[in-house]
């Protein structure tokens, strides 16, 4: 029988801090603009850039004052360094960057609302005086009106006028204006424009936005006239002798254009980047750009290929409905989903710009884990959670702690979550610190025209065509390069298994640090300063790594053990211990299968308790362990032993928490 109990996250505050521990990173913009290094970001110091974050979203980026105080502090706490600033533009979110309020019909979104932006300047100060960088996308969910200039303006496809705004030249020019407005003015708060904020990271032009992926409505005038005169003005020059009649009536709908209509597409997406890019750097933009966030298909990667950088959005079993609540560690085939390498560039760096393992998912905690340990593993230079919230402080958030009513309210809202943001101090430590070593191979892709211009492979197309190959990111480093590259004689092609075809039912990276059984549904992270066992155990199972043995009383759990001295777990003189498993708000109903909430549930928040024997290779007699409760209380002393210089620790029978301090 398992046991819960209440864990409830303070909005403004955090159990424990680990933010003096990058105490010499502080302030955000402290050793100059980031810049790109053969693949990695770096500081203007050469020092290397790696970036924890999560996203703020829509209404949430315009807090009041001292909210904004209380959350920039409260994030640093917890080991984050990024945050992503998004959906800010959306018409559905109230504040939004256009207006304040709402109430009266407003026109047009020339103009950024004098006291959203007031708040939106001062949460980025706050942020940045934190340690906390900052990166934004600059059309996310934008909709446009009439007051704005356009023609038939309510034919357009709403949020951000999705794929439009990549094509039509008067879109680009409100983008151009946009950018300026919000890039060029100054911060009274920081006496800086962004343009001239080093605490400004990186900025991606748009948002899941392509010609590539979108339900392509391409039906409005004079918006198809325009795009049927670009094609047969690039056709006249592309493809002499091709003929295209007068009355051409080809569907721009179609989800699988023939090799010529994908060219075009690539063509038109790849001047859109060209453009809106030379335009940043005109008015003083010195950060790293992106132009998407996407990583599907093969033709994307090729548009890209002149970007500062790459970002994409990734998920894993994404809306929980009926057939999902999957197991991320026990799959193989899909895991692709959190492992975004195909869009990796040779040379450019990766930021993972969204990721998530949703609730209603009882597996999410495994997430957190498997995408700081792959960062490391892949040298990736940041990765944002989506969302830490999308709202201000909510009503029901008295004297900072969640009193009553529900505790989750939305799918993706993570701040009061212990099984995805509980375990943030273990992640971004492992990640930041670089307490898991990179990878010792690398593992070409290598695209070929045939590839990148495939139909099928181009258009609406999640990942490449081999699925199981992904799992070659678990074992090597993995990078994608386009023709005109220099290509290693062990590169694969898009369809081939590669390293991969030897993992039949785990894989073990090739530093020997990180594994994971889809037969045996768990995975592990053994390294000096982290050690990891995550997935679902069987009564008695015990997983060895190197000076740690875990045995598990059986059940769904995560128990990570992290140095916050800097020194190796063997003699640290401060030791986390992180124990979390499934959480949920108390009171919730789902169906059998839990694909389908019947009953949201209420406040509080609560965990399922891990049981399970630690030994670890420490032999300080002088010890005490502590649990830790959310105002970061000590509630009590947890009984361990020292024997033959091995600790032997039983967690979750004496003041259960999902946080256990072994102070030394």
């Amino acid at each position: 029988m398992s046991k819960w109990a209440e864990y409830t996250f303070r909005w403004d505050d955090a159990p424990l801090d680990i933010s003096p521990l990058f105490a010499d990173e502080v302030p955000a913009g402290k050793y100059g603009f980031i810049k790109n290094n053969n693949g990695q970001f770096e500081f203007e110091n050469g020092k290397t850039a790696r970036f924890w974050g999560v996203l703020i979203n829509s209404a949430a980026c315009f807090p009041e004052h001292h909210e904004a105080d209380k959350v920039a502090r409260r994030l640093a706490k917890f080991g984050i360094n990024m945050v992503r600033l998004h959906q800010f533009d959306a018409e559905w979110a109230t504040p939004n960057i256009f207006h304040f309020t709402k109430g009266t019909l407003l026109d047009c979104t020339r103009k950024l609302d004098p006291v959203s932006l007031d708040r939106f300047d001062y949460l980025i100060s706050a942020l940045e005086k934190e340690g906390i960088y900052i990166f934004m996308d600059l059309l996310v969910y934008r909709t446009f009106k009439e007051g704005d200039g356009l023609e038939n303006v309510y034919d357009l496809a709403p949020n951000g006028a999705k794929p439009y705004s990549i094509f039509d030249d008067d879109l680009r020019a409100l983008q151009k204006e946009y950018a300026s407005q919000l890039l060029t003015h100054v911060n009274p708060y920081t006496g800086k424009a962004l343009v001239d904020d080093p605490g400004m990271a990186m900025v991606a032009l748009t948002n899941e936005n392509d010609m590539f992926n979108q339900p392509f409505p391409v039906v409005a005038e004079p918006y198809r006239t325009r795009l049927l005169n670009k094609f047969r003005a690039w056709a006249e020059k592309n493809m002499p002798g091709l003929e295209i009649p007068e009355d051409y009536s080809f569907d721009f709908r179609k989800k699988e254009p023939d090799e010529t209509i994908l060219r075009f597409y690539h063509d038109i997406q790849k001047s859109y980047y060209d453009e809106m890019s030379a335009y940043l750097r005109s008015i003083g933009v010195k950060i790293p750009i992106s132009g998407n966030t996407w990583s599907r298909g093969l033709t994307l990667p090729s548009a890209l290929r002149d970007m500062d950088f790459t970002c994409s959005n990734v998920y894993w079993d994404l809306w929980g409905d009926e057939g999902h609540n999957k197991d991320l560690c026990a799959e193989r085939k899909e895991v692709f989903g959190m492992v975004p390498s195909k869009i990796r560039l040779e040379g450019k760096p990766l930021v993972i710009s969204e990721w998530d393992m949703v609730w209603p998912n009882e597996w999410r905690a495994e997430s957190p884990l498997f995408v700081a340990s792959m960062a490391a593993f892949q040298e990736w230079s940041g990765t944002t959670l989506h969302t830490y919230r999308y709202r201000s402080v909510p009503a029901d958030c008295m004297g900072g702690t969640i009193l009553g009513g529900i505790a989750y309210r939305r799918n993706f809202e993570t701040f009061m979550d212990p099984a995805k943001f509980g375990l943030f101090y273990a992640a971004s430590l492992m990640y930041r610190r670089g307490d898991v070593a990179p990878a010792k191979e690398t593992q070409v892709i290598a695209l070929t025209e045939k590839d990148i211009y495939n139909p099928v492979h181009g258009m609406a197309n999640h990942n490449l065509p081999n699925i199981e190959a992904m799992v070659n990111c678990e074992k090597h480093k993995t990078e994608l390069r386009l023709p005109g590259s220099d290509i290693p004689a062990n590169a694969i092609g898009p369809d081939e298994m590669g390293p991969a075809e030897l993992d039949q039912d785990h894989v073990l990276s090739d530093t020997g640090e990180l594994f994971r059984s889809w037969k045996d549904g768990y995975g592990w992270i053994d390294t000096a300063r982290t050690k990891s066992v995550y997935g679902r155990f069987k009564p008695g199972q015990t997983v060895s790594l190197k000076d740690m043995d875990i045995t598990f009383d059986g059940g769904f759990a995560t128990v990570t053990l992290t140095s916050l001295t800097g020194e190796d777990l063997n003699s640290a003189r401060l030791i986390l211990i992180t124990a979390v498993g499934r959480a949920d708000n108390s009171g919730t109903v789902y169906n059998p299968k839990h694909t389908e909430r019947i009953d949201i549930g209420h406040g509080p928040v609560i965990f399922e308790v891990i049981n399970a024997d630690i030994k670890l290779k420490n032999s300080a007699n002088a010890a005490k362990l502590w649990s830790i409760d959310p105002d970061g209380a000590y509630t009590g002393i947890v009984p361990s032993t020292v024997e033959d210089g091995i600790r032997k620790i039983r967690i979750g029978d004496t003041y259960p928490s999902i946080y256990y301090l072994l102070s030394i």
